[in-house]
C-alpha cells in the first residue's frame, strides 16, 4: 500500500539554482530527495507546488512523495532537519489522501517581491530587489489593476508552454519605510512570470512603458515581450491553497 505524505518547507534559494534537479546545478529538490531518501532508506522523488527559480525563496514550499512505510511524521520531520543544510526547513509533515498532488491539487498561490529602497545594506542583498529610484506607488498600482484577472501572459515569461493563460486573483502593493511588498495571487504562473509583472511595473515607474503598454502585452501575446525581469533574490513563494 502507497503512503502519500505533504511537506511544507521553507528555504534561502541564495545558493541554489532553483528548485528543479539540474544535471550540473545545485538545486533544492536535488538536495530534499538525497537527504528524504537516506532517511528512508529508498530512493525518494518529491513533487513540488512550484518550480522556483535560481534564487528564489520560499516562506512556504508544498511538496508530496509516496512510500509503502508507515511513517511516524514527527519523528521523519526531526531526522531531515538534523541532515538537511540550515538553509532548508522541514516545517511539518502530514499523511494526505492518495489523489493529493502538491502541483495539481493547487488551487491558487501566493508570491511576493520585496523591494528595498533605502541606503545599501549589504545584509539585505540576497533577499531584496536594492531599488534607488522613487517609487510612484499611486502609478504602480494603478498600472497593477490592469494584470488583474484572465489573461494570456506569455509576453510576461519566457516558458515554452502552449497554454500560457492564468488568471492574477490580485495584486497588493504595500511599504512600510523603505520597502515595498509586492503580493501576487493567482491561479497558476509560468516560468518568469511574476519577475516580469514586476520589472513592468518598475519600467512604468520609471517612464520607460506607459499603461498603455500593458494592454498592448496582454492583447499581443509574444514570449518574453515584457522583457524587463526582475533579480530572483526579492521573490518568494509565500502561501499555497488547496481544497
Amino acid at each position: 500500500m502507497e503512503h502519500n505524505y505533504k511537506v511544507t518547507l521553507s528555504y534561502d534559494g541564495t545558493k541554489y539554482h532553483g528548485w528543479a534537479k539540474q544535471p550540473n546545478s545545485i538545486t533544492i529538490q536535488q538536495v530534499v530527495e538525497e537527504k528524504l531518501s537516506i532517511v528512508l532508506n529508498k530512493p525518494t522523488r518529491v513533487n513540488a507546488a512550484g518550480r522556483t527559480d535560481a534564487y528564489v525563496h520560499a516562506n512556504n514550499q508544498v511538496c508530496n512523495f509516496e512510500t509503502t512505510q508507515k511513517l511516524i511524521t514527527g519523528k521523519i520531520k526531526s531526522s531531515l532537519n538534523k541532515i538537511l543544510p540550515e538553509d532548508i526547513y522541514i516545517k511539518s509533515i502530514k499523511e494526505v489522501n492518495s489523489k493529493f498532488h502538491a502541483r495539481f491539487s493547487c488551487i491558487k498561490k501566493e508570491y511576493v517581491y520585496l523591494i528595498y529602497t533605502g541606503e545599501k545594506n549589504v545584509f539585505f542583498n540576497n533577499h531584496y530587489l536594492h531599488y534607488k529610484k522613487k517609487i510612484n506607488l499611486p502609478l504602480i498600482r494603478k498600472a497593477a489593476k490592469l494584470l488583474v484577472g484572465k489573461h494570456d501572459f506569455k509576453s510576461f515569461s519566457i516558458s515554452d508552454k502552449e497554454e500560457t493563460v492564468r488568471t492574477i486573483k490580485s495584486i497588493i502593493i504595500s511599504k512600510d519605510e523603505n520597502i515595498i511588498k509586492i503580493k501576487v495571487v493567482g491561479d497558476g504562473f509560468l516560468r518568469g512570470m511574476v519577475r516580469m509583472i514586476v520589472g513592468t511595473l518598475l519600467d512604468i515607474n520609471e517612464e520607460k512603458k506607459e499603461l498603455a503598454d500593458i494592454e498592448k502585452l496582454l492583447n499581443n501575446p509574444f514570449k518574453g515581450s515584457a522583457i524587463t525581469k526582475v533579480k530572483g533574490c526579492g521573490l518568494y513563494l509565500n502561501k499555497v491553497w488547496y481544497n
